[in-house]
């Protein structure tokens, strides 16, 4: 999906008086300590039991969702479907028949398609950092390694709901 510039909020800049401008800098300079000051704060030194970095060959591999939850409250995400699969079927029960849990992330190879609620689709390609926003579906064109950053806690619930999915279709229900 594409990220822009949302045109409403530049014109109300451009309105602004001058002394609003002014303080611009002063207001981005203190919004960054304090972005700095949190994020120093959520980082936890490495130990035997938590890290803070993996690299992609020391991921977890096999399962149906691999990710790693505990890193500032979001989990990471690194897998490898395969052409033709389509996620659309795990996701009826959930709201809308739809993933609702956002997604940042790189698509590092392969090719992959994003559905939306109003069945609008977006192509996303190899070597393309995107956004999906809840309510979307997915379909993978080419094999594909996806590498995404989820708010923890639904992706927790996210995979459980998925997991007793797989469960109930293997049963024929």
């Amino acid at each position: 999906m594409t990220i822009g510039h949302d045109p409403s909020k530049l014109s109300i800049m451009k309105t602004q008086k001058n002394w609003t401008n002014a303080l611009a800098p002063t207001f981005v300079l203190l919004l960054a300590l304090c972005m700095a000051n949190r994020v120093v704060s959520q980082e936890v030194a490495p130990t035997a039991t938590h890290k803070t970095h993996i690299s992609k060959e020391a991921f977890p591999k096999g399962n149906l969702i691999n990710m790693v939850h505990g890193w500032g409250g979001m989990t990471v995400a690194i897998n490898e479907p395969k052409a033709g699969t389509d996620f659309t079927p795990l996701l009826k029960g959930l709201k809308d028949n739809l993933c609702q849990v956002p997604h940042w992330g790189y698509l590092e190879k392969g090719k992959i398609q994003v559905v939306d609620f109003h069945k609008n689709t977006e192509i996303i390609k190899a070597g393309e950092v995107f956004y999906m926003a809840p309510g979307h579906t997915l379909i993978v064109e080419e094999d594909a390694r996806i590498i995404d950053f989820s708010p923890e806690r639904e992706m927790k619930e996210l995979n459980e709901f998925v997991l007793k999915k797989i469960a109930q279709m293997q049963k024929g229900g």
